[in-house]
């Protein structure tokens, strides 16, 4: 059976990130995310790139989170490494694959991950309970319902902290830099190791009331 991995940033990012992560009750932002879309005017090829695969979950963040009280996106900026270590939630939206790099990002800087990519496909899921460190939203859905899921998680302190300590306790994971019984290498060995089972069985989308299963 296949066996899904993590992706890997560049050795400098995690010493980088690790001065901008803020204490949960430290945080100022509800959700952030910035970077490259179809709608880019930073360069015309990336631009065409996303254009080409009919990519729209970015713009649309843009366009419906835009202007929401404690909510930063938009084109990308020097300040995003501040604003995820400064944001509960980092949206996730796809890349010009199913998955985005700024989903580990999001693990190193402590922030809980909102994936807005219907067919991406967690790794570790034969040992990793998705549902309890991340949320996962469908692409077509109106983002003002998840803007209003993420304030209901926001608003409720116990889950809210749930959800902080479980991206704090799993993100070792996906972290290829650090050795021991916990990381991106361990996890790999653990998922091919005979006897290991297959991977569980995962909702398409859970963490968001009304949009769950």
């Amino acid at each position: 059976y296949d066996v899904v991995i993590p992706s890997a940033s560049p050795a400098v990012q995690p010493l980088r990130f690790s001065y901008f992560e803020r204490s949960a009750l430290e945080r100022e932002y509800l959700a952030v995310w910035h970077g490259e879309h179809a709608q880019t005017t930073t360069r015309e090829d990336v631009a065409e790139g996303y254009r080409v695969i009919n990519e729209t979950s970015r713009v649309k963040v843009i366009q419906e989170f835009a202007g929401k009280p404690r909510v930063s996106v938009g084109g990308p900026t020097m300040r995003y490494a501040f604003l995820m270590g400064n944001s509960h939630f980092c949206l996730i939206p796809k890349g010009r694959g199913w998955w985005t790099v700024r989903l580990y990002e999001a693990f190193a800087l402590g922030c809980i991950p909102v994936l807005i990519s219907d067919d991406f496909e967690p790794p570790f899921t034969s040992f990793l309970d998705w549902t309890t460190f991340s949320i996962k939203f469908p692409m077509d859905a109106p983002f003002s319902d998840l803007y209003d899921g993420l304030l209901a998680v926001e608003r409720d302190p116990g889950r809210l902290a749930g959800y902080h300590e479980a991206v704090r306790r799993v993100r070792c994971w996906f972290d290829y830099l650090q050795g021991g019984a916990c990381s991106a290498f361990a996890g790999i060995l653990r998922a091919l190791a005979p006897g290991a089972g297959r991977a569980r069985g995962v909702p398409r989308f859970w963490g968001v009331s009304g949009y769950e299963g």
